[in-house]
């Protein structure tokens, strides 16, 4: 190789971009990429990364769960929790456990790197602005042992589920059936309750399934409700997740028709005006954290001040 010559980047994703505009952040969809076994994600490299989010005292970062009893309708919290060191991993084939690295990249530059090029890749595909309105984003990788069940729920961020290692079916249910869940509990799910979507099984015939095995992904659209079953194998995943400035605004306009709702008002559901969604999450805005240090202060610091909402009830209610 010649001296000062560029060393070319592999692309990462191999689903051409005419999916990704037809589709980005309105259905699920899967993508094909080059992650799969990817050495980055080997068990050993793992559980040095797991001992690392421990040791800098964010232990938040790396949770470790006993998923045994799960079910689809489970509630995430009901979840007995299992002791949080870096050693579970290595349990997996035969703990039942679930664990989930939260901001690999704050852990180790190669995932902060990876995240990147992802990123960077997703913006060419979508013709999206990325790196101009992502607010928030994170690679979290998730582990899990053969046969367990993550339970129904739903993200605010988008999101593209990686598959590395194992087999999974994840299912996903389109994120405007307001059958499966009512605009009610998505206002309660941005009040800061993440169990707020409640799973019927009279209509899981709405959702599709998708599996994916290592190099496949699928795209989480906002909001998307989803379950995931997991293959009798170890599984690997990495979940690039990123919130967006459209999709904080339309958290905040839920935050203010939970308010409107409170005080005894049929707010108008997001999408319907923009200009009462406009004053409704300028309102919250006016108290949400100016710079969030992080995606709870993010999506809830303006809901969590509005404890006496009194004074923001005559600006809102023109808003309703």
């Amino acid at each position: 190789m010649q001296s000062g010559a560029a060393i070319e980047v592999q692309p990462i994703i191999r689903t051409g971009s005419s999916v990704f505009r037809e589709k980005f952040n309105r259905v699920p969809f899967l993508v094909e990429h080059s992650l799969g076994h990817h050495p980055l994600f080997a068990i050993p490299h793992l559980v040095e990364v797991a001992q690392r989010i421990l040791d800098s005292g964010n232990p938040d970062k790396f949770v470790v769960t006993d998923f045994r009893s799960a079910a689809v309708g489970s509630r995430l919290s009901a979840m007995p929790g299992n002791a949080k060191i870096a050693a579970a991993i290595e349990r997996l084939a035969d703990s039942g456990s679930w664990l989930k690295l939260t901001r690999a990249q704050d852990a180790d530059p190669a995932f902060g790197r990876l995240l990147e090029q992802i990123l960077a890749e997703l913006e060419e595909l979508t013709g999206v602005p990325l790196s101009r309105e992502i607010t928030w984003a994170t690679l979290t990788i998730f582990l899990s042992s053969p046969g367990i069940v993550t339970p129904f729920h739903m993200d605010h961020e988008a999101n593209f589920l990686f598959q590395i290692e194992g087999e999974k079916d994840v299912c996903l249910f389109d994120p405007r059936d307001r059958e499966l869940v009512p605009e009610e509990d998505v206002e309660i799910f941005y009040r800061g309750n993440p169990e707020a979507a409640r799973f019927d099984e009279a209509l899981q015939d709405h959702g599709v399934v998708y599996h994916i095995a290592p190099g496949l992904a699928v795209h989480h659209p906002p909001l998307a409700p989803h379950w995931v079953h997991n293959g009798d194998n170890v599984s690997v995943s990495a979940s690039i997740g990123f919130c967006l400035r459209d999709l904080d605004r339309r958290a905040k306009v839920y935050q203010a028709n939970l308010v409107l709702r409170q005080l005894g008002l049929s707010p108008v559901p997001p999408g319907r005006s923009a200009v009462r969604d406009w004053a409704k999450s300028a309102a919250v805005g006016l108290i949400s954290a100016r710079r969030p240090k992080d995606r709870e202060e993010l999506l809830f610091s303006g809901v969590n001040r509005l404890k006496a909402p009194v004074k923001l009830a005559a600006r809102l209610r023109r808003a309703g």
